[in-house]
């Protein structure tokens, strides 16, 4: 009768494993074997002073094996948590807060790693993917946190998450949202839409070459004195970031209010525009940008062909007046391509024509000279001219030998 091997169990014909290395071939960790390689490896690192590659390395030596039993972990903890210390602290003071924390977490410095994280965070506040970071951090110091860096925590003592540094990660979206309300306030100037509008209106239609000259130097102060090239998009962008903000919050009553504050100021924005400083094409298509920050589901078709119907009839207006340059751009504004090419094609006449006395004068001036220097006589006395300078030239040479 057969009888199974007590001690061994086969897995073929030419070969059989012990119960306890078929378990480890069951094991995803690292073994026994592979903590000591990293232990001594670290220890070679150490002593070459070698000592960020080292500190990895112990780390590396810390933690769970297949075998339940790690006797290099007590031994790689301590000597880590010393290099994490010496070598965060070295980094924080450079203000390497990222490097830092690196050394610090690998040490086990878990109170220190928490200081120079939120120092990260607050570098990077504009972006909300630092706060979803931020929150996965400190909610993962928790629960199997503690199991699983127990080596670590023996070494460098107690530890908790201070809960001031969770209070702050989770008021960043409010503090958000009221920097980029106050972003948009500074952005949306009344004066300098002002100004840009009297810039469009001054600008020549004809080809006065003065005209135009003195109009690029006006362009010009005008760029040195508004930095933003782009205000109304700079608003729109700080409006779109609060609804962002509020939106990753969580806090559904946030993300309300500040919808509906964010289509007040959409509403507000856009009316002025529309109503105030309709005088530059551009500012009326910066109107219709604002609703688009609400979105598709917003229903703003309506408003948008209410600017289009505006622009028309400016353009119409502008027309008139023998703005073609300007009609032109209330046409493009109005989606009315083909009126919008009629008018610059209007204009390059105009210039042509604005430009035809000036190109008359240069034609009969050179005209004159054409008939005064075809004149034998006029032709004559010249040449007797200069050769009288040439011999006076002559004379005078002559003199100062």
């Amino acid at each position: 009768m057969f009888k199974p091997l007590p001690l061994l169990v086969c897995l073929t014909l030419s070969g059989c494993i012990s119960p306890i290395d078929y378990a480890r071939a069951d094991c995803a960790g690292e073994s026994v074997a592979d903590k000591k390689l990293h232990f001594q490896t670290a220890q070679m690192l150490d002593r070459e002073g070698r000592k960020t590659q080292a500190l990895f390395s112990y780390q590396a030596a810390v933690g769970y094996t297949c075998e339940n039993n790690n006797p290099y972990e007590m031994d790689a903890a301590r000597r880590a948590a010393a290099l994490g210390l010496e070598l965060g602290q070295a980094a924080e003071k450079e203000r390497d807060f990222a490097h830092a924390f690196d050394l610090y977490e690998s040490g086990g410095q878990f109170a220190a790693a928490d200081r120079v994280f939120i120092e990260l965070i607050r570098a990077e506040q504009h972006n909300p993917a630092s706060y979803q970071r931020a929150l996965e951090h400190y909610r993962n110091r928790e629960g199997a946190f503690y199991s699983n860096n127990a080596a670590a925590l023996k070494v460098t003592g107690d530890y908790k998450v201070d809960p001031k540094y969770m209070a702050e990660v989770q008021a960043m979206p409010k503090r958000a949202v009221e920097r980029a309300a106050e972003a948009e306030r500074v952005a949306f100037n009344e004066q300098y839409l002002r100004e840009y509008v009297q810039l469009i209106r001054s600008r020549p239609e004809g080809a006065d070459f003065a005209a135009l000259q003195r109009a690029g130097d006006v362009q010009t102060a005008f760029a040195q004195k508004w930095k933003d090239p782009e205000p109304m998009k700079t608003s729109r962008a700080a409006l779109e970031s609060m609804r962002m903000w509020a939106a990753t919050g969580g806090d559904e009553a946030q993300r309300k209010s500040v919808d509906a504050r964010v289509a007040s100021l959409v509403e507000q924005r856009a009316s002025l525009l529309r109503e105030k400083f309709h005088g530059a094409p551009k500012l009326l298509e910066d109107a219709m940008d604002f609703y688009r920050v609400l979105g598709s589901e917003a229903n703003i078709d309506g408003k948008l062909a209410a600017i289009r119907s505006q622009a028309k009839q400016l353009a119409a207006a502008a027309d008139s007046n023998q703005r073609y340059g300007l009609a032109a751009e209330y046409y493009s504004v109005a989606g009315e391509d083909a009126s919008a090419q009629a008018m610059r094609d209007k204009q390059q006449q105009y210039a042509m024509q604005s430009m035809q006395p000036q190109i008359d004068a240069a034609r009969q001036q050179a005209e004159a000279l054409q008939k005064q220097f075809s004149d034998p006589a006029v032709v004559e006395a010249m040449k007797k001219r200069a050769q009288a300078m040439q011999a006076a030239q002559k004379a005078r040479g002559q003199a100062k030998e």
